[in-house]
């Protein structure tokens, strides 16, 4: 379960389908868009109930929630084995793995860039990521969250070992590589692996890779943001599959 907060984004998940099990009003709190908010729940056959302020706080961690809390339905939770194996590899199937994301706006917005590209997938480690659970991350997912399957793991490396002998191939993306991914053809059943903001992938996860890759940055900036990195990436990817 994951709780959206404010206004715009829920009605974009009521109006996007989103499995949405209740929705939450700050008592005596009146505007015409909340009124727009509650019809549209009720026209779905979606809980409303009406509660003080700091209910609202204690969901929302801090968000700016406008009144209006939702609670959503998280992602389809499956176990990865199960994933895997009904994993279709019709030679265009793209995964995004984060090894160790921890900032929650960072995660969400991956994981909304990731639905965006046509991934079948996101795979996170347990320890070593922000919670999908978190209003901050769902709230950057944007609705993506109960659209995409976000694959919690507990050894990441074992994951990649087990996604490679399926036939996938893996494109670690680190800075220092001269490899660009400009230059590299990305068709074909890939796994992105996406590093820790600042840190970049851990020694074992960058060894199990199949290739290391850099985008090309003519500027004087050493890094990108990782959810800025992984925009670029995937949609080089979509790019060069479009051709």
């Amino acid at each position: 379960m994951s709780v959206l907060a404010g206004i715009h984004a829920v009605k974009h998940a009521l109006e996007s389908g989103d499995l949405i099990d209740e929705i939450i009003i700050e008592k005596g709190k009146k505007h015409p868009r909340i009124n727009e908010l509650i019809h549209l729940a009720k026209k779905q056959g979606i809980r409303v109930s009406y509660q003080p302020r700091q209910v609202l706080e204690r969901l929302s961690e801090g968000v700016p929630h406008q009144g209006v809390v939702a609670k959503i339905q998280s992602g389809k939770r499956l176990r990865f084995e199960d994933w895997l194996e009904g994993l279709d590899m019709d030679g265009n199937t793209l995964v995004l793995l984060l090894d160790g994301v921890t900032d929650p706006h960072n995660l969400g917005a991956c994981i909304r860039t990731a639905e965006a590209a046509g991934c079948a997938g996101v795979v996170i480690p347990r320890d070593h990521a922000a919670d999908t659970g978190s209003p901050v991350v769902a709230k950057a997912a944007c609705g993506a969250l109960s659209r995409l399957p976000v694959l919690t793991v507990t050894n990441l490396v074992r994951t990649m070992k087990q996604l490679q002998e399926k036939g996938v191939w893996l494109a670690g993306l680190a800075g220092e590589s001269e490899a660009s991914m400009y230059r590299t053809e990305l068709g074909g059943n890939l796994g992105l692996v996406m590093g820790a903001e600042g840190k970049g992938l851990r020694r074992l996860v960058r060894e199990r890779c199949d290739a290391l890759l850099s985008i090309p940055m003519p500027g004087c900036v050493e890094s990108l943001n990782v959810s800025v990195a992984t925009g670029v990436a995937l949609f080089e990817i979509v790019r060069q599959r479009q051709k």
